[in-house]
């Protein structure tokens, strides 16, 4: 029998139903979606129970992006974020949900299918969406580890350099405490989008990070030194993963280690959360610093990719003409109304 796609309208029916699936993350879970869909309009939920037969065998997390009635197009998750089938089968359908979501995605008229499958069965994924039609536009990588029963095994499965590094920033007087309130949350944006600005990239709104730094799936933790926040790190946690999603830092403070003593923190709290396995995010291949930094923690990479698949032709090459235009006038209003 083929599946079926229903949609998933009750969030709370939807987050009790993923959150223990092998894999799920935030970024399957309704508050990250309402919270997207609240700073980006263009985009709204796409998230459907898979069914066989009239049995529910899965859920298919996805996203629409509809910027201009002209154009729309269904996305497993924005930004390289992962989406698309969500199983406890030992042998996930994952050949038959990409022909449901297809097929899905023609009846309502989309002009393309975006998906980034998760590191955890890239290939089979890979060899997939290959099969299915879809091209491969953008490769990339994570890091991830799975975490231990115990902190002090925690602790030991650090390399020599980051257990010193801890110990620099308790001896220099940083201290770890969670954002307690708003300015917490604006005074960890304000490095963020300096970091950001340095970098030549777009910060993500403001109004978005105060929202996920009090809602169930996320937790903002700060370092201080001297009185002031000179570091901070947000995480997601949902289901059996946490997120690394954000992380910024004063440059001149990093001498005395907030950044080590805030990832302790981070993955001592998911830790005692009764997360499994924890994603540090994407990095930029030129920045070695970076990925030494999550290795040292004990976290390995994990490549996976992006893939497109064109279901109407002319609308996406139309697309394809004037997205630069348009990134270009969204980046302008992003940056004059931080």
């Amino acid at each position: 029998m083929p599946l079926e796609f229903a949609p998933a309208s009750d969030p709370d029916e939807w987050d009790a139903y993923i959150r223990d699936l092998p894999h799920a993350c935030a970024f399957h879970s309704s508050v990250w979606k309402q919270t997207l869909c609240a700073s980006y309009p263009p985009y709204r939920a796409g998230d459907y129970f898979v069914t066989r037969d009239g049995e529910r065998v899965g859920a298919w997390s996805g996203m629409t992006f509809a910027p201009l009635p002209f154009w729309s197009f269904e996305e497993a998750a924005p930004w390289h974020l992962f989406g698309g089938l969500l199983s406890n089968e030992d042998d996930p359908p994952i050949e038959d949900a990409l022909r449901a979501w297809e097929s899905s995605a023609r009846r309502l008229g989309r002009s393309a299918l975006t998906l980034t499958p998760p590191p955890s069965d890239f290939g089979r994924w890979r060899d997939a969406l290959s099969a299915s039609g879809f091209e491969k536009i953008e490769s990339k990588f994570t890091h991830s580890m799975g975490l231990p029963e115990h902190v002090e095994t925690l602790w030991e499965n650090y390399k020599g350099s980051v257990r010193t590094d801890v110990r620099r920033a308790e001896k220099s007087g940083v201290s770890v405490r969670p954002a307690l309130v708003v300015s917490d949350a604006d005074d960890f944006y304000d490095l963020y989008a300096a970091t950001m600005d340095r970098f030549d990239s777009l910060a993500k709104p403001r109004d978005m990070v105060r929202h996920l730094t009090f809602s169930p799936i996320g937790r903002l933790l700060v370092a201080e030194r001297e009185a002031r926040i000179v570091a901070g790190l947000l995480y997601l946690h949902f289901g059996k993963t946490m997120t690394v999603w954000m992380a910024a830092s004063v440059p001149e403070e990093r001498r005395y280690s907030p950044n080590h003593a805030l990832y302790h923190a981070a993955l001592t709290d998911a830790l005692y959360a009764g997360c499994e396995r924890v994603d540090f995010g994407a990095s930029p291949p030129e920045n070695e610093g970076l990925v030494k930094f999550k290795e040292s923690f004990g976290a390995t990479r994990a490549e996976f990719g992006t893939f497109l698949k064109g279901i109407a032709p002319v609308r996406l090459g139309l697309w394809r003409l004037a997205e630069p235009a348009m990134r270009k006038a969204y980046r302008l209003l992003q940056k004059t109304t931080q």
